[in-house]
């Protein structure tokens, strides 16, 4: 049974150590009465009955008091800004984000006014360099959602472009608007955008999964989409480039199964690229207007036209040549990545469940690398939902 006020520390501990993730964090949750009996247990019990690695189970063991020092400043450090520390078994927090994510961030860190629950939440995103097309459209949007859903909550990054145009947008027509971060409180990024915090708090809402004493990284924003993409009801691309990083976050809708939406453009700028090839490529709902979002809301428009195009590569008219080997001495790939481009290139086309058995690896495995795979513009999804070497 969860204790919010005991457990919470007990959690936030077991963050700091390297190889427990929180999916482990839930399954110890539920295995025991509290997760303070976690830190009584012997290493030996730690590696056999709760199946952590050595290196873990030592910590946890022999560096308890460490750990806990470190939660405990995780607390005051949070508390003295007013930021709530949730777990997937508070009410508070998303549960969108439980329903579709087995791995959901187990903590998040949110201040705000905004609930996460219980109403229309849109997520929209683009790119840094958005184009007056963009941001034309990215304003009338919002503004004709805050009629349609006036409840809504619009959901964004806090980066530059589309998403604080969206932010913004949210704020000027009454709408919540909640902020997504790649980074802890303490570090708001681009940091000329503080100047939107207090008011973003204020009407919605701020919310990362990022310990206070965790470093900025890169991958971070990775991370961050997939919140973005898994809280919504539906997530709206407005202009990306090709491998831009609204790419990711269009790629966990599509996989967590988030209707997804994206306005077309000019073909020849690139702002235009990612959207146009989601469109194309059966993944995404074109969308012009608000309307459009709440025809696929209400279910008034279904998802034929996308399995058609998904079909259409099925058909043996559209095979396509074995691509040849490609020379993966000029690729920088792990062990991993070589094996399954290889595995692409002698067999062509092919997909998820093919690729893990030559390679032996579980779906779960091969989904990760196809995707690190595909950002890097080495492999591409075909129509039919196999996979190919670009």
């Amino acid at each position: 049974m969860w204790n919010s006020n005991s457990d919470i520390l007990y959690g936030l501990a077991l963050t700091f150590v390297h190889g427990v993730g929180s999916a482990k964090i839930k399954e110890l949750s539920q295995k025991y009465e509290s997760l303070g009996d976690v830190f009584a247990l012997p290493e030996k019990v730690l590696v056999e009955q709760c199946r952590l690695n050595e290196s873990a189970a030592k910590a946890i063991s022999g560096n308890s008091a460490t750990l806990l020092r470190l939660a405990e400043r995780e607390i005051e450090s949070a508390g003295k800004e007013g930021v709530k520390i949730l777990s997937i078994y508070d009410a508070d927090y998303p549960s969108s984000l439980v329903k579709r994510r087995s791995d959901t961030p187990f903590f998040i860190y949110y201040k705000g006014t905004a609930s996460l629950n219980d109403r229309r939440i849109i997520s929209i995103v683009g790119t840094r360099n958005m184009t007056h097309y963009g941001k034309s459209f990215t304003e009338s949007f919002v503004s004709d959602i805050a009629k349609i859903y006036p409840d809504a909550l619009i959901v964004s990054g806090l980066a530059r472009g589309v998403d604080i145009t969206a932010h913004c947008a949210a704020l000027k027509n009454g709408l919540d608007t909640l902020a997504v971060m790649g980074t802890s409180f303490p570090t708001i990024y681009p940091a000329d955008h503080r100047r939107y915090v207090g008011e973003i708090m204020e009407h919605g809402g701020l919310v990362t999964q990022f310990q206070y004493q965790s470093s900025t990284d890169n991958k971070n924003f990775v991370e961050r989409n997939r919140i973005i993409a898994a809280i919504a009801d539906v997530v709206v691309v407005v202009e990306s480039k090709g491998n831009g990083g609204s790419m990711y976050t269009a790629e966990w809708s599509h996989r967590l199964g988030v209707p997804l939406c994206a306005l077309p453009g000019d073909y020849t700028r690139e702002q235009s690229e990612g959207c146009n090839n989601l469109i194309r490529n059966g993944k995404a709902h074109l969308v012009t207007s608000a309307v459009d979002v709440d025809d696929i809301l209400s279910g008034n428009r279904d998802d034929s036209f996308l399995r058609r195009v998904s079909a259409i590569q099925s058909h043996p008219s559209s095979e396509k040549k074995s691509p040849q080997k490609p020379d993966l001495s000029a690729l920088d790939l792990d062990e991993d990545k070589s094996r399954i481009v290889e595995i692409l290139a002698s067999t062509g086309p092919s997909h998820k469940d093919i690729i893990a058995r030559e390679s032996g690896k579980t779906i779960s495995e091969i989904s990760d690398i196809l995707f690190d795979l595909e950002m890097e513009g080495i492999v591409r999804e075909t129509m039919g939902g196999g996979y190919e070497v670009v």
